[in-house]
């Protein structure tokens, strides 16, 4: 039970940090932005509909481009966070049916929520933003 707790600690952290260093939130921000600058550029009053539909396809291709980078970004996470399971399968500490099954139960998943909601109010408080 000890092995697997730490199998899939370390597999939370490496998504954590492969998330947070891929720029994730960054490109999603960005795609949002851009949404909204498409529907700000479609309500405008002062532009033509020749205008307007040059800004939305525009908008349109960074959308579908974000939206690629985001895919990759998340496949790269979700892969760094399977590399442990991998690696103590392949070394035979743990087979990887057993970790995964200990990874999907509702309990582990319970307590990996609120251990990860507490931490992220404690970080909030230490490092305002």
């Amino acid at each position: 039970m000890l092995l697997l707790s730490l199998i899939t600690a370390v597999s939370i952290v490496l998504f954590m940090l492969v998330f947070w260093r891929a720029g994730i939130l960054d490109v999603a921000k960005d795609a949002i932005a851009t949404a909204q600058g498409a529907m700000n550029t479609v309500r405008a009053p002062d532009l033509d509909d020749l205008a307007r539909e040059k800004a939305v396809q525009a908008a349109a291709l960074r959308l579908v481009v974000l939206s690629g980078s985001l895919i990759l970004r998340s496949l790269l996470a979700l892969l760094a966070a399977f590399i442990p399971v991998l690696i103590c399968d392949w070394i035979g500490l743990s087979p990887m049916s057993r970790t995964l099954g200990f990874m999907e139960r509702w309990d582990v998943i319970v307590i990996i929520t609120v251990v990860m909601t507490l931490g992220y109010f404690a970080s909030l408080r230490l490092w305002p933003r």
